[in-house]
């Protein structure tokens, strides 16, 4: 058989239908919050709505950021846990919200380690606390950690460690405001 016969074959068992197409574009824009853009020109994507969809932010100050969050059924794994990937999405995004809630640039992520303590704690329709600390700033680097725990019962369902990195730049309150009505 040539080589070409096997691309071929490999193109044709890749192919994506038109169908299946608008099927992800319909997840896609079912999840995509309709703010999808931070006004610096970052736009949310599809594991974002998909995720924090339903999240709600009930404080931010300086270094903190305090959330609420009901567990949907769409975030569990086989076993109707809270999956372990959502929990990994949910201390990326509040996590690097509170690296940035002192005005602090936008940074990525470098690293994150995530301890499940107890999934079995986070179910569907359970409401979640999630509470992320900015632990410190060296230069560009930020660190936080973020505890997920059941509001009910208090056990903790995941914390993590994030680690980002970015610009040294720290942004006023005068100057975000004076930006912002641009």
């Amino acid at each position: 058989m040539a080589m070409g016969d096997d691309y071929s074959k490999a193109r044709q068992a890749l192919a994506v239908s038109a169908h299946e197409c608008s099927l992800v574009d319909a997840v896609s824009s079912a999840a995509t919050p309709p703010t999808a853009d931070d006004g610096e020109g970052h736009a949310a994507g599809f594991f974002e709505g998909f995720v924090l969809g339903g999240i709600r932010v009930d404080s931010v100050r300086p270094g903190l950021v305090d959330c609420s969050f009901t567990v949907p059924s769409r975030l569990t794994d086989r076993s109707g846990c809270l999956a372990a990937g959502a929990v990994v999405s949910l201390v990326d995004e509040v996590g690097s919200a509170a690296s940035i809630a002192d005005g602090r640039p936008v940074k990525v992520s470098t690293d994150m380690s995530v301890s499940f303590v107890s999934l079995a704690q986070a179910r569907p329709g359970d409401r979640l606390r999630i509470t992320a600390r900015a632990l410190g700033h060296k230069g560009a680097y930020s660190a936080t950690h973020v505890l997920i725990s059941n509001a009910a019962t208090g056990e903790v369902v995941a914390e993590g460690r994030h680690s980002l990195f970015g610009r040294m730049k720290v942004v006023s309150t005068s100057t975000a405001t004076a930006t912002s009505k641009l």
